[in-house]
């Protein structure tokens, strides 16, 4: 939907026909059609049965008329409404369901009104006549001025054919009247008052959304804002680097304080970058239910408490560690290491470690990995700490967001190059969250399943030691049915395999 009504201000609707004066009536009529189309059907059904229920009072009270009110009911009435009914599964329902209730409401009207005429003196067919009323107003979610419509001609037709056509006292036309007019009256009231709640609701709905939308644009300019003070604060340091190198040649007794400064302000730039309000949320926790440790009921209660605080600590902690890797990378004190070692030895110790994980015993996850060379030819040079911590992570995201099935990670080498990837049967991610995946403080959750705890910078620090060891990263993934991440790696391979 369009939802671009920021000029509007009010809700700003017709006081006869209830309609708004732009395209909100359109969308509007969409809305109430979303909002009441089961209802429809289940008032259709019912309807149709109370309208066949009551042919037991034609076998009771019409005598010598009950097989021609019994083919009114069965063979015209009934077969309209259940022929609404099963038209209202058609996608193109939408387009013309109003018209559709609003035929239907005079059908059932003309079929009591023929019986009331019939027999003007018994009145259980005038509150038959009252039951049409009431379901044109309030079940079959009839729109107020169609209702209104409906019910008005259904009480004229009743008095044209009685006039005209029956043998029926003017005291009971005008009995009749006093109630189809009251019951019309009152209908038209309720369906008034129903049809402007439901259109306030909608007009409360459209505003948020536009709502929505503005806090989203400012969030927007919001990055772009500090992307544009970050480039800036990045360039005024390089002219800072520059002044100072400039002048270190007849300052000499100023390189001290210049380093000092400097690196004082590449420490302070990559911890404001990295920050988040994520840190408060852990530290809540902690201090809160450290605070509800002395109202503790019982023993149970108070470890409890002692359970959620240990679990934010551990929470904090991670993040705490994450930062202050990222951080390492940025202010640039963190190198890369290469060196020779088994990758077979690795991914093996990798597994040994997992295989005790608490989330792959728990769920009885099957977990299993595939290397792809012989243990004496799996020699490799690059830096083993980092990549290790990538295998972890990746791994630890896998067994956290898999509740059942497998996970299993494995590798292979082409051309001094290493695949690795790390498959699961877990909850996938949605199409639109991918392109974010790998930014910082970006953990990918779904409406249908439980948010887990992290620190959002797992993968933003796997895909900067990827981009500082020259390799890459990429995933594929369907909601519910699993996801493989798979990164690509140059490695060097030892002349002499030890």
């Amino acid at each position: 939907m369009n939802l671009e009504f920021a000029h509007i201000k009010r809700m700003d609707i017709n006081k006869l026909t209830l309609n708004f004066p732009d395209e909100r009536e359109k969308m509007f009529r969409a809305y109430y059609f979303e909002n009441s189309h089961t209802a429809t059907r289940i008032s259709f059904i019912l309807v149709a049965l109370l309208y066949g229920i009551f042919s037991y009072l034609d076998y009771v009270m019409a005598g010598e008329h009950t097989v021609l009110f019994w083919k009114i009911r069965f063979f015209v009435v009934i077969p309209v409404l259940f022929a609404v009914f099963f038209l209202s599964f058609l996608k193109s329902f939408k387009h013309y369901w109003q018209e559709l209730m609003f035929s239907s409401y005079l059908v059932a009207a003309m079929g009591i009104i023929i019986m009331i005429v019939i027999l003007p003196n018994d009145f259980v067919y005038s509150n038959g006549m009252l039951l049409i009323f009431f379901a044109g107003y309030v079940f079959i979610k009839l729109r107020f001025l169609l209702a209104s419509i409906a019910g008005w001609v259904s009480v004229f037709m009743y008095n044209i054919i009685s006039l005209n056509y029956g043998n029926v006292e003017y005291t009971t036309i005008l009995t009749n009247d006093f109630f189809f007019v009251g019951a019309n009256l009152i209908g038209m009231f309720a369906a008034y008052n129903a049809e402007v709640f439901d259109r306030r609701n909608f007009y409360l709905y459209i505003q948020v959304a536009q709502k929505n939308k503005d806090i989203e644009f400012i969030n927007k300019n919001l990055e772009k804002t500090v992307d544009r003070r970050t480039k800036l604060l990045n360039m005024r340091n390089e002219e800072l680097h520059n002044e100072v190198a400039r002048r270190i040649v007849i300052e000499q007794d100023l390189i001290l304080a210049k380093d000092k400064a400097e690196q004082s302000d590449r420490l302070k730039s990559a911890f404001l970058t990295n920050m988040s309000h994520e840190i408060r949320t852990p530290m809540n926790g902690i201090i809160g239910f450290a605070n509800l440790l002395r109202e503790a009921e019982n023993d149970e209660e108070l470890n409890e408490f002692i359970d959620i605080i240990i679990k934010n600590g551990d929470h904090l902690l991670n993040l705490i560690n994450d930062i202050i890797d990222l951080s390492k990378i940025e202010a640039g004190i963190l190198h890369i290491q290469n060196q020779s070692f088994n990758l077979n030895s690795l991914t093996k110790e990798i597994f040994t470690l997992f295989a005790s994980n608490h989330n792959v015993l728990e769920k009885n996850l099957v977990f299993t990995k595939n290397d792809g060379l012989t243990d004496d030819h799996s020699y490799i040079i690059t830096d083993r700490t980092r990549l290790k911590q990538i295998l972890i992570n990746l791994i630890n995201n896998a067994v956290k967001y898999t509740e059942a099935g497998s996970v299993e990670f494995g590798y292979e080498i082409i051309n001094d190059q290493l695949n690795f990837y790390i498959k699961d049967t877990g909850i996938g991610i949605e199409e639109k969250q991918q392109e974010h995946l790998f930014e910082r403080f970006m953990q990918v959750t779904l409406n249908n399943t439980p948010k887990k705890e992290g620190t959002g910078l797992g993968l933003a620090i796997t895909k900067t030691y990827l981009k500082m060891m020259g390799g890459s990263i990429k995933v594929r993934s369907t909601l519910n049915v699993g996801s493989t991440f798979s990164f690509k790696l140059p490695v060097e391979i030892p002349e002499k395999q030890e």
